[in-house]
């Protein structure tokens, strides 16, 4: 009888030709040395989802096998000599001595803080366990992840990097090896292997490359096995000042201002991962230099400290929010961090604390500054109370960076995502008479953000469009973290303003040539058709081919401000869709209507901050008589 028949094998019988013009060095790295020159073989290229790997056996079962498990890839071979095969593995993988790039060679990862009863289950675990879920915990930090994600999924398992606030695929590992990789991580953190069926929490410390790293660890038990979530806790990183983290100058001025209180209650609100608690330990390291007593109250307690007494909640044993909150009271403390106001009692002992003489530091979860207010109504905090104890609210969010190497077109730099790095927006309220009294009287978010704008305040999404305007993100990317604020359109008022003489409409282009002079004078012959009712208000230089008029009234006129305005945009920088116009064309009760010509070739992101600074945007290739047409169909509309 015959044990192995042809078809087994017969797969393999068709590998394909090995082209080493192919191999690219990140997929060679995804390999070991070792594995390469104990088989013989040369990882090429990633085709197709399978790791194309030249091998001068395509039958050798044994190397697809230790192959697949090493890189976590299904493999397809490729054909090559072996002499071939050599050459190209001294090629890629040179001596130790002369190796040119030091990030091919092997990680090494310390486990520390570990009790005894881990170490001795340790022992009868299988060392490809152990080097496996070192290699994913270093290839994780290594690559600036802020959680590493091991998915069970039907095809395999799944392992994902949240990089800059992104989940980015990593790698498919094969389904044969959950049971040992969670509880290789589980006795990692100090969890019950056995359990399987309940959620459990744990830490863990290790070092990578001399750099300790705390991390998290979740487990949760899904449809296909236990999903396991590593936060990765780098002090290096997570311990930034006010100004590492990225904020503009005015927004750090504004935040120091508020430590600069001696008591009241400070809030940071955003989702999760807008960077709360890196602002909060930033805040906590400006105010410890002063010689205060410092006091936290965190769940859980991310990054240490140094000098400052933190404390876990522990609800089992009865240490909640609010117990701890009595206790530190009586600490004679002066700054108090707490980590969440989740609740009544956690409220009403944080503002009674900020109204007894402390600096009272805290977050919470609402999407802008002036909700934070309503959120703590909604809580059971007095109103009056929150008046009082309130001193600013700090909104925050991430925004990533554009890749300063490929300018958002992706590259290797950035792994072909276009973004490198991040930066904090964030909008500031600061206490003033007006907040106090519109929160004490109960007002709703609306009323209380137009105090709060009235007093300096920058909403997030303007915050956010800065750094657009100044390339140094994407309008995509704003709008990814922060809402676009809704327009409103109300309905024309009953009786319409007056008008007094002629329709003003000013033109102005930011670029010069045959398009512009031509809508220019297209615009002054419709407009002549009108017998006077309408004028063309020249801003600026003139366009070539016509003559320059002024941009100011003519003295001892009193100025009337315009109706309207139609300028054509430039292509380039999409900053120059802003449109800043002289004082007196603008009614400090009425803003002229925005008409906007986009430019033939204008990209999408142009295009959308050019509506966002227009009423209307139309092509540049509407005649002028169209778009004299629109705008005083628009102005009748609104009443104008």
């Amino acid at each position: 009888m015959r044990l192995y028949r042809p078809r087994v094998i017969s797969t393999h019988d068709r590998a394909s030709r090995a082209d080493f013009s192919r191999t690219d060095p990140a997929v060679v790295a995804l390999l070991d040395e070792r594995w390469a020159r104990r088989f013989g073989v040369l990882p090429l290229c990633l085709d197709d989802g399978a790791l194309l790997v030249a091998t001068s056996n395509p039958l050798d079962l044994d190397a697809e096998r230790a192959v697949a498990f090493a890189t976590g890839h299904r493999v397809r071979w490729a054909e090559a000599p072996a002499a071939e095969i050599a050459q190209q593995i001294a090629r890629w993988y040179p001596e130790v001595g002369t190796r040119a790039e030091p990030a091919a060679l092997p990680v090494e990862v310390q486990h520390l803080g570990f009790d005894s009863s881990s170490r001795e289950r340790t022992a009868d675990e299988s060392a490809s366990a152990i080097q496996l879920v070192d290699q994913l915990l270093a290839e994780g930090i290594q690559a600036g992840a802020s959680d590493i994600h091991i998915e069970p999924e039907e095809q395999g398992i799944a392992v994902r990097h949240r990089i800059d606030g992104v989940l980015r695929q990593s790698r498919l590992l094969a389904r044969a090896l959950a049971p040992s990789l969670v509880s290789r991580v589980k006795i990692l953190s100090g969890l019950d292997i056995a359990d399987r069926m309940r959620p459990q929490d744990g830490r863990a410390r290790i070092a990578v490359r001399g750099t300790v790293v705390d991390l998290r660890v979740s487990t949760l038990p899904a449809s296909h096995g236990e999903k396991i979530v590593v936060r990765v806790l780098d002090a290096s990183t997570g311990l930034r000042t006010l100004d590492a983290i990225g904020f503009a100058d005015a927004d750090v001025t504004r935040i120091r201002s508020l430590l600069d209180q001696r008591e009241g209650l400070v809030l940071v609100t955003g989702p999760t991962g807008s960077g709360k608690t890196t602002t909060l330990y930033a805040a906590l390291r400006e105010v410890q230099a002063r010689g205060v007593n410092v006091v936290t109250v965190e769940d859980p307690i991310e990054y240490r400290l140094p000098g400052i007494v933190q404390v876990q909640v522990h609800e089992k044993a009865g240490l909640t929010f609010g117990a701890a909150l009595r206790s530190i009271m009586r600490q004679d403390p002066d700054v108090i961090l707490v980590g969440e106001i989740r609740d009544r009692e956690t409220a009403e002992i944080a503002i009674q604390a900020a109204l007894t003489g402390h600096l009272v530091l805290s977050t919470l979860h609402t999407n802008d500054a002036a909700s934070a207010i309503a959120r703590l109504v909604d809580i059971g905090a007095a109103s009056y109370q929150i008046a009082t104890a309130v001193k600013g609210v700090v909104a925050q969010r991430l925004v990533r960076r554009l890749c300063a190497a490929c300018a958002g077109t992706g590259c290797r730099e950035c792994g072909d995502v276009g973004y490198r790095g991040r930066r904090a927006i964030a909008e500031i309220l600061v206490a003033s008479p007006e907040f106090e009294r519109r929160v004490a009287a109960g007002a709703p978010p609306e009323s209380v953000a137009e105090a709060a704008r009235a007093n300096g305040c920058i909403p997030l999404w303007e915050s956010g469009l800065a750094l657009v305007r100044r390339g140094e993100t994407s309008i995509d990317e704003l709008r990814r973290v922060a809402a676009e604020p809704a327009r409103q359109v109300m309905e024309p008022p009953a009786a319409a303003r007056p008008v007094e003489g002629p329709t003003r409409i000013g033109w102005t282009s930011a670029r010069s040539g045959a398009v512009s002079g031509a809508l220019r004078a297209q615009l002054l012959a419709a407009a002549s058709t009108l017998s006077g009712q309408v004028e063309i208000v020249q801003l600026g230089a003139a366009t070539p081919g016509g003559a320059p008029e002024s941009t100011t009234p003519a003295e001892g006129t009193a100025p009337r401000p315009l109706d309207a305005v139609v300028t054509l945009a430039a292509l380039g920088n999409p900053g120059h869709a802003s449109l800043e116009l002289p004082e007196w064309c603008v009614s400090p009760t009425r803003p002229p209507l925005v008409v906007a010509l986009a430019p033939e070739g204008a990209t999408g992101e142009h295009l959308r901050l050019l509506g966002h600074d227009a009423n209307v945007v139309l092509p540049a290739t509407t005649h002028g008589r169209v778009v004299l047409a629109t705008v005083l169909a628009l102005l009748r509309w609104r009443g104008g």
